[in-house]
């Protein structure tokens, strides 16, 4: 019976591409190697891994805390926005600086918005000093500290709709997947070419006059070598191997992109102090990591920006720039 099904095609539980499935596929496809289409069913070979790293990367926008208030008033209110910029003021120039905010608010069809959403992104950094502590009844001058600090603030996918900023985030984070193997892709074509490289010098020597017998002998056998690599290499960049990589890639997408849920306590200077501390106004902060292929480490969350505050922000920026230029 199980034969007669699969002979009918009962026996195939894949189940039917929808658009945005397809349109996945196609993206990346489009991004790593357009030669994949012409692979006999390569849409079907990726079904299942591209709609696993589809719905990891649902699971991975959903993880971003937020949606957190970021202005003046959290500044001086809520630790943890209060820990992510050095003044009040760099809020403002945050949102001042950035050309995604600045396009946003120039769309028409964004005029009445009172509020948008964006992902805001910044590194982490830790910088040891020599500060004030105080224990028990006793203040300690130049006691050695450690302070956190954060920098590169970054805003993208703006929107109105907090469920269309993360529609944009769980696009950008499967085109950041495709993107990483296409990188990988590159790599992997750099290193045949310095294969060829190598394997045209080789011949080169091989046939250079007045040299010994042994020497020859040697480079011959190392041309044999490269020329047996370089049959590998080609043989890995076929697309039948790379659509069989590329599926591998996307079945484990945890490998090349995850979040990192890390704590932090910190008083109200940006001090790092111990969780179990009993000192004033101390905070544990929750500081999710953002870790991609090239190791680097984003602080992300989920930003809710009123209208006003932006629009702050955009004037000051302006008037710096007038100010500098004058």
């Amino acid at each position: 019976m199980g034969f007669i099904a699969n002979l009918l095609g009962w026996g195939d539980k894949s189940l039917p591409l929808n658009d945005v499935e397809r349109q996945a596929i196609a993206h990346a496809v489009a991004v790593v190697e357009p030669m994949l289409k012409t692979v006999s069913g390569y849409e079907k070979h990726l079904a299942a891994p591209v709609r696993n790293a589809m719905a990891y990367c649902d699971g991975l926008v959903a993880a971003v805390p937020g949606p957190i208030e970021v202005n003046s008033h959290a500044f001086a209110a809520d630790p943890l926005v209060h820990a992510l910029f050095a003044t009040c003021g760099d809020i403002a120039a945050t949102l001042g600086k950035s050309r995604a905010v600045k396009t946003f608010m120039a769309e028409p069809a964004h005029a009445l918005a009172d509020d948008f959403y964006a992902l805001l992104g910044m590194r982490r950094f830790e910088k040891n000093v020599m500060g004030m502590s105080v224990h028990g009844d006793m203040v300690c001058a130049d006691t050695p500290q450690k302070m956190l600090y954060f920098s590169d603030h970054t805003l993208r996918e703006l929107s109105a709709d907090i469920e269309e900023t993360r529609r944009g985030l769980r696009a950008a984070a499967f085109d950041s997947l495709a993107t990483s193997f296409a990188s990988q892709l590159a790599e992997m074509r750099q290193a045949r070419q310095n294969l060829h490289t190598e394997w045209d010098m080789q011949r080169a020597l091989s046939s250079r006059p007045r040299q010994s017998a042994t020497l020859v002998a040697e480079h011959v056998q190392r041309s044999a070598e490269l020329e047996e690599r370089l049959r590998h290499a080609a043989e890995d960049l076929s697309p039948e191997r790379l659509l069989n990589a590329l599926a591998a890639w996307l079945a484990a997408p945890e490998l090349h992109l995850h979040l990192d849920p890390t704590t932090v306590s910190v008083d109200r200077m940006g001090v790092m102090v111990d969780p179990e501390s009993t000192a004033d106004q101390v905070s544990t902060l929750s500081l999710p990591e953002l870790i991609g292929r090239d190791r680097r480490h984003w602080i992300v969350l989920i930003a809710k920006i009123q209208r006003e505050e932006a629009l702050r922000g955009l004037a000051q920026q302006q008037a710096d720039s007038r100010y500098i230029i004058i």
